[in-house]
C-alpha cells in the first residue's frame, strides 16, 4: 500500500485552510478571496506532488529495497538451516 498518496491532498487542504482564515481576517472581498484560495490551493497541490515524489525517491524506495534484502537473507538462512538438519539425519 502506498502511504504517500495522501501527501498532496493534505498539503493542499492545509494551505487552503490557512489562506481561507487569512483572507477572512483581512476582510477580502468574496471574489478576491475565492481567487486567492483557488490559486494558492493549485500551487500547493503542485508542491504536494513534488514533495510526494521526493519522499518516494529518497525514503520509501530505499526502505522497500532494504526490507526486500532482509527477507532474502532470512529465506537463505532458513534454507541453510534446513540443509544442515537434513545432513544430520
Amino acid at each position: 500500500m502506498n502511504k504517500t498518496r495522501y501527501i498532496p491532498s493534505i498539503v493542499m487542504l492545509a494551505a487552503g485552510f490557512v489562506v481561507c482564515i487569512v483572507t477572512y481576517v483581512n476582510k477580502y472581498t468574496l471574489k478576491d478571496s475565492l481567487e486567492t484560495i483557488f490559486f494558492s490551493m493549485l500551487a500547493f497541490l503542485i508542491l504536494g506532488y513534488i514533495i510526494k515524489k521526493l519522499v518516494d525517491k529518497f525514503i520509501v524506495i530505499p526502505m522497500i529495497e532494504q526490507t526486500a534484502a532482509e527477507v532474502e537473507e532470512d529465506s537463505e538462512d532458513k534454507e541453510a538451516g534446513e540443509d544442515e538438519a537434513d545432513d544430520s539425519k
